[in-house]
């Protein structure tokens, strides 16, 4: 999830900054649209609604969905004219993650550089014939042939430089996925997405035990932002909102929530909005009381 907003990031996950435009999609069962994220725009994406079929709504992913194997890889997908992104499709328990980064540049740079090499190509083949023809003159050909192939040369370095750095980045990036997974299913601290209107949206169990509560009550809609909330708290809600509105992020404080059998529970609690939402919102909590 790499368009977590950096407070978040630098806390859990320790990303690297992602240049490349990702965008991200939660597929539940019956290819039903759950959660998403990121820049669509970006890869001309638009109309995203929650449950609807994205298998139908979005033409790359038609016939993909539901996936036979547990990962797969789609390099340089065109998303629209002229877009084209690196598509990524992995398998949860919580449903199908589909990801998407911007390779349009790098198709473009390859493009570029194949039609250079081309014409480098076609210029080397077309001296070599000249030289045949025009043996007298057969010094200046070859220095412009050891010109082109120098030339070509370095347009090849330059392509291997490429592959390799997107290499690195490809393995950053499924590093960085995995230290958030593991960490997200440690449960060394409690983990959960939901949005400003009060719905939680996902939860790891460490947050979910504190709470009395379990995945199947998350699933099922039973666990909401009033429901583990205390009425006369809301006020410290409020100026964390304000916070987060301003700054992206709350400061960590200590608030006080209900557990599902009306017991209550005081954690430490931060949160911080997803980049480039105003609503959506990622927070972690710690029990204090297991560290007294």
């Amino acid at each position: 999830m790499s368009d977590l907003p950096a407070p978040v990031r630098d806390f859990i996950l320790e990303l690297t900054e992602d240049m490349r435009s990702p965008a991200y999609m939660l597929v539940g069962e019956n290819n039903l649209l759950t959660a998403w994220g990121g820049d669509w725009g970006a890869h001309d994406v638009t109309g995203l609604d929650e449950r609807m079929d994205v298998s139908e709504h979005i033409t790359f992913l038609h016939g993909l969905l539901p996936l036979e194997t547990p990962n797969v890889f789609l390099p340089n997908v065109q998303t629209h004219e002229g877009l084209y992104a690196d598509v990524y499709l992995f398998e949860r328990k919580e449903g199908t993650w589909v990801l998407l980064l911007d390779a349009t540049a790098d198709a473009s740079a390859r493009q570029r550089m194949q039609q250079k090499s081309n014409v480098l190509r076609l210029q080397v083949a077309e001296i070599e014939r000249e030289e045949e023809a025009l043996y007298e003159e057969q010094g200046i050909l070859e220095a412009k042939v050891r010109e082109r192939t120098k030339d070509l040369a370095e347009t090849n370095m330059r392509l291997k430089k490429e592959l390799i750095e997107r290499q690195r980045i490809e393995k950053e990036l499924r590093e960085s996925e995995a230290r958030f997974r593991r960490l997200f299913e440690s449960n060394m601290i409690g983990i959960m997405f939901w949005d400003l209107k009060g719905a939680i949206t996902a939860a790891n169990d460490a947050f979910l035990d504190t709470l009395g509560y379990t995945q199947d009550d998350l699933r099922l809609g039973r666990v909401h932002w009033d429901q583990i909330t205390r009425p006369g708290k809301l006020n410290l809600d409020e100026k964390a909102f304000v916070e987060m509105r301003e700054t992206g992020a709350c400061t960590p404080f200590v608030r006080e929530f209900i557990r599902q059998d009306g017991k209550p529970v005081t954690l430490l609690f931060g949160a911080a909005l997803l980049e480039g939402s105003q609503t959506k919102v990622v927070c972690f909590t710690l029990d204090l009381n297991r560290y007294k």
